[in-house]
């Protein structure tokens, strides 16, 4: 069921309701009081409904035409044309200044692996020159080169200074590596940005000793090591702020807390297991969800995590697995949570690291608490999706299951605390 059906549904039970109650009492200001903010969002629904149509039939009448707008250097700096004062310009010749900088604002020489250094346009040559290729109606005025002297990268200069070697030869011509180089203009300057494939080495851990898993949480990296035959042996936290961040800071913060985690695993010479999560869907319903778990979902950059963690573990010679993330909370919590003394999401990235190393489901133990159904003779898959359910419930309104312990070897207990959003 959409959103705005709910919405609507509510609508008609709180005019309902209305009906019944005294008018100018307590209650009857509090019904009148949430069925202003319902009619609120319906209104709010529909304007961004329509919005989305009128571009939706944009869109149609582009693909009929064949004709498609595009524009070089910004919608936002063409419109201030037709109001000049108001955008800080005094006159149309100092916009138009300002319009052509930013359509010339950077350029790209795509490289290629049968060209000379991997770029014929633009080379960088055994001295730390930057040969530039100047284009036929300019060599008059510049020359058929322009020279950059001295031009060092400050990071992944080792990378470059392979690619003045060939690869190797085939048939007589040499094979280089294929480098691109992107030249963009901030304040003024000019920053070269150069891609080049580069040679990482081979994995160098093994399953054998292993591995780490790693839970993403809002907020924190949650690092659970087990060994060979599945057995929690470690964990710890690696604090990553996420909320009030720009997205800049949130992928230094998240790729500090990555490089930690993946530096770490190489020193015990284990794998590293992520889940294999997609949160594409979620986040395409947050205007249905409470502003909490918008917020929180909203800052959860799995995507991104899960990028950094693929790219530096094939910089490091660290291999990567993936796991399926079915119920990996819940069954850290019931059966490893307690019997090892892990925390919560410690137990999770326990779990996620038996995944990877090719642990079937674990078998669901005899939970005696409110809520929980019996095990009978359901599967395993099925009785988890059972607990699941059960817990996402809750046995009391108001509550959630905070913390489970039960296992085999121990006396199951079972605490409930209060909670406002009722979530597990």
């Amino acid at each position: 069921m959409s959103g705005s059906s709910r919405r609507r549904r509510e609508r008609e039970r709180l005019k309902k309701s209305l009906s019944r109650l005294t008018p100018r009492s307590e209650e009857w200001q509090k019904k009148v009081e949430r069925l202003k903010k319902v009619k609120f969002v319906l209104h709010q629904k529909k304007r961004r409904l329509r919005n989305l149509r009128h571009k939706l039939e944009a869109v149609r009448r582009n693909l009929e035409s064949g004709r498609y707008p595009i524009c070089f250097g910004g919608r936002k700096l063409f419109k201030a044309q037709h109001n000049l004062e108001a955008n800080g310009f005094q006159d149309h010749a100092e916009w138009l200044l300002a319009w052509r900088k930013a359509r010339s604002g950077n350029f790209l020489v795509l490289g290629s692996k049968d060209e000379m250094c991997g770029n014929q346009t633009c080379t960088y040559t055994k001295d730390n020159t930057l040969r530039v290729r100047v284009p036929d109606r300019l060599r008059a005025r510049f020359g058929h080169w322009v020279l950059i002297k001295s031009v060092r990268f400050p990071y992944g200069q080792e990378h470059l200074d392979r690619v003045r070697r060939p690869v190797c030869v085939v048939k007589g011509r040499k094979v280089y590596r294929a480098v691109t180089y992107r030249f963009v203009r901030r304040k003024g300057a000019w920053y070269l940005f150069a891609t080049v494939e580069r040679d990482d080495p081979a994995p160098s851990t093994s399953r054998q000793n292993g591995a780490v898993g790693i839970d993403l949480n809002d907020g924190f990296l949650r690092v659970g090591e087990v060994d060979r035959s599945g057995n929690p042996v470690n964990e710890f936290k690696v604090p990553v702020a996420m909320r009030d961040r720009t997205r800049g800071q949130v992928t230094a913060a998240l790729g500090e807390a990555v490089k930690k985690v993946v530096l770490y695993a190489k020193e015990k010479g284990k794998p590293v297991v992520i889940e294999d999560l997609d949160f594409t869907g979620k986040k395409q319903g947050l205007r249905e969800s409470n502003s909490r778990y918008a917020r929180m979902l909203s800052g959860f950059a799995y995507r991104k995590f899960r990028v950094m963690v693929e790219s530096c573990c094939s910089r490091e010679g660290v291999e990567l697995l993936r796991a399926n993330p079915f119920a990996t909370s819940l069954i850290g919590q019931l059966k490893f949570m307690a019997r090892y003394g892990l925390s919560p999401h410690g137990a999770a990235a326990c779990v996620i690291a038996r995944r990877g190393l090719g642990f079937g489901l674990e078998r669901a133990p005899e939970v005696l608490a409110p809520g929980i159904p019996p095990r009978g003779r359901a599967s395993r898959r099925g009785y988890w999706r059972q607990v699941c359910k059960s817990l996402k419930r809750g046995p009391g309104p108001g509550l959630r299951v905070d913390v489970l312990y039960a296992d085999r070897f121990l006396s199951p207990a079972f605490e409930l605390l209060p909670c406002r959003c009722g979530r597990l």
